[in-house]
């Protein structure tokens, strides 16, 4: 993703959408969850934030929201939060490692890294697809599932 065409944007405004479901997720404080998870929520809006600088071409601040957004994830955990800490620093660590190997375009080790890593958000897509099945629609699976397919397309397009 380099920020220059239609596909772009329609990835950059569904992962901001994205932000907004978790953003008001960790300010909601009527909901029974929400202190207990509030670190975490904050830490996926990071994340959907950087995906989102990432789909204008701003790796560096993507990079750098996503730190803060693992940094928010780490901070839950400390705070008793059981969140998925693996799952969100591994998104972390990625976005942050996406600028400094955002011109390479070749080699093997890239290649298994980025299919590793789309392997692994599309089996996650699969927890937030049941949760979408069910009846009544919730938005937060379905932001869930927004940000899964923005990793792994990312990750395929740096193939």
């Amino acid at each position: 993703m380099h920020g220059a065409g239609w596909w772009e944007a329609v990835v950059g405004a569904a992962c901001l959408l994205a932000a907004a479901v978790f953003l008001a997720r960790a300010a909601r404080p009527d909901r029974p969850d929400a202190p207990a998870h509030r670190h975490g929520a904050l830490g996926h809006g990071g994340m959907a934030l950087a995906m989102c600088a990432m789909a204008a071409g701003q790796l560096v601040l993507s990079a750098v929201l996503a730190a803060v957004s693992c940094l928010f994830t780490l901070a839950g955990r400390r705070r008793g939060e059981g969140g998925e800490i693996v799952h969100s620093c591994v998104a972390g660590c990625a976005m942050v490692a996406m600028p400094l190997v955002a011109d390479v375009h070749d080699g093997l080790a890239l290649a298994a890294a980025c299919l590793a890593l789309t392997g692994y958000f599309a089996v996650r897509s699969g927890r937030w697809l049941a949760a979408v099945s069910h009846p009544g629609i919730r938005l937060e699976p379905v932001a869930h599932l927004v940000m899964s397919g923005a990793m792994a397309t990312t990750f395929l397009t740096m193939i």
